[in-house]
């Protein structure tokens, strides 16, 4: 992995869908606002986004960690901004500080993500699923 700079960003804007609100899968639709699952997916793509242009060839990242504070709701129809700042790069791992931030500049959550850089045949060979056992 080539260096991230501590304070690095990368930039994520989204626009909220129906797909995106509260819908789960054994209880329903529970309330038509961006769902915290969904922030926490773009907390992760966000984080992703900034680490690769740092990954060499040959090296894949994979997630550890998303952790996420929802703290006021978005609406369908509302732009999102997410940005991950790099906090701390160590040991292959790379984490981040998220904010979510809707066109008004209201604060909609913050949180952290993890990831770490491993070789990509090590990444594989973990996200391969055994086979069944007879």
């Amino acid at each position: 992995m080539t260096p991230v700079a501590a304070g690095e960003t990368a930039v994520l804007d989204v626009v909220v869908t129906e797909a995106m609100t509260v819908d789960f899968d054994e209880l329903g639709r529970v309330h038509p606002v961006y769902a915290t699952y969904s922030m926490a997916r773009h907390f992760e793509e966000a984080g992703r986004k900034l680490l690769l242009p740092h990954l060499e060839p040959g090296e894949e990242g994979i997630g550890t960690a998303v952790c996420v504070e929802h703290l006021a709701p978005a609406w369908v129809g509302d732009r999102v901004r997410v940005t991950a700042r790099c906090t701390e790069v160590h040991a292959g791992r790379l984490t981040c500080a998220l904010e979510a931030v809707d066109a008004h500049g209201r604060l909609l959550g913050r949180g952290t993500t993890g990831q770490a850089v491993l070789p990509a045949d090590v990444v594989a060979a973990r996200l391969t699923r055994p086979a069944a056992a007879d």
